[in-house]
């Protein structure tokens, strides 16, 4: 049995209601138990994020958290904390000309001028959002390149094209989830940034936390 599948199988376990009914209203002891039980899972979750997993794991993770009654923001959020924080010294001691940034077109202006190409979408520094500024400032650090990605599936494309050795990327819980596998597959260092709002068009970020990690160093440029 594969690691992934014994960490999955053991948080299942746990999944054990006590009441007799639907609308029996929880006891102090059951609420402990309940609350003992998602401490369990999150811990389990924190292990598996360790791990190197498959795709498949995110649909794993998605029903582990509906049966288990655990918000699956917070589930999915512990994972990326948990990733973020086994590739970071590797991150870090990545020169900035070895890595790349990948921003979600979400983030820009409804009244974008950009069109697709490519490998997403080009700026032209119309100022309308604040793209412009952070790939100004990725570029002054000597970043490889910054992309404006339509979706999360031409993140593989970028990385075969440009092999770098680490990368910076913005989206929603579930795309980094998925892009954390891609930056396993292709031996990636990899660092994700969650938006604080889903959305297609103007959703936003903590810009301070992306400028972190954008200059996550070890005085490597």
């Amino acid at each position: 049995m594969a690691q992934e599948d014994f960490y999955f199988n053991q948080a299942e376990c746990l999944n054990v209601d006590s009441r007799n009914t639907p609308f029996e209203s929880p006891s102090v002891e059951e609420t402990e138990m309940d609350e003992s039980k998602n401490k369990v899972v999150m811990r389990m979750i924190g292990k598996l994020a360790r791990l190197r997993i498959s795709g498949i794991a995110i649909g794993k993770l998605e029903q582990l958290a509906a049966k288990m009654g655990v918000d699956e923001k917070e589930l999915f959020q512990l994972y990326v904390k948990t990733k973020n924080k086994a590739s970071r010294s590797k991150f870090a001691n990545t020169p900035y000309k070895r890595r790349i940034l990948l921003l979600p077109q979400c983030l820009r202006s409804r009244d974008c001028p950009a069109e697709l190409q490519e490998y997403g979408y080009e700026c032209q520094q119309c100022g309308k959002c604040r793209i412009e500024e952070v790939i100004q400032e990725a570029k002054r650090l000597g970043y490889q390149d910054v992309f404006i990605l339509p979706g999360g599936s031409m993140a593989k494309k970028i990385l075969t094209k440009e092999k770098p050795n680490a990368c910076l990327g913005v989206a929603c819980l579930k795309e980094l989830l998925l892009g954390g596998f891609i930056c396993e597959k292709f031996g990636v260092a990899g660092q994700g940034v969650a938006l604080l709002r889903d959305g297609c068009v103007n959703t936003d970020v903590d810009w301070k936390t992306l400028n972190d990690h954008m200059h996550l160093n070890s005085n490597i440029r």
